[in-house]
């Protein structure tokens, strides 16, 4: 169930040093996801990707300590590389239904990627997704910044 008259949203805006393909399949391939998805501590031990409108994912995170958390979803919208748009619950919580849109847009020859999250039911929701992310996209940066170094 959708939390369709709330008006808590989360927007974050980052920009990684590779191209968008590159960082589109780091949003959607399952190898390159267990790599970074999830908080500093989390990691993602299972993954499922079925990357079309209409496919369902289904990510299994696990924290520094504690059991598997699942998360998922149903992709709305897949524009490859520059735009996906999907449901996210929590398995254990399936009445709490936010949506997802992500933007990659070029930036001279890097890659500026916008995550938009809707409809949290409440402020607190809302900052712990938003730690989430931003524990993620540290780490993706980071696979990034290495990457590109070696090449330098």
């Amino acid at each position: 169930m959708q939390n369709p008259t709330s008006t808590e949203v989360l927007r974050i805006t980052r920009t990684f040093p590779a191209p968008r393909e590159r960082v589109f399949a780091a949003f959607t391939e399952t190898e390159l996801l267990k790599q970074w998805w999830g908080p500093a501590g989390f990691t993602l031990p299972s993954a499922s990707v079925d990357l079309r409108p209409g496919g369902r994912y289904r990510f299994g995170m696990k924290p520094p300590e504690g059991d598997v958390m699942y998360l998922v979803g149903t992709f709305r919208e897949v524009k490859r590389p520059e735009r996906l748009v999907y449901t996210w619950a929590w398995e254990q919580q399936p009445a709490m239904e936010t949506v997802v849109t992500i933007e990659f847009n070029e930036a001279e020859g890097d890659t500026e990627v916008v995550v938009t999250q809707e409809r949290f039911p409440d402020e607190g929701t809302r900052q712990q997704h938003g730690f989430g992310w931003e524990g993620g996209l540290d780490r993706l940066q980071e696979i990034f910044r290495r990457k590109q170094h070696v090449k330098s």
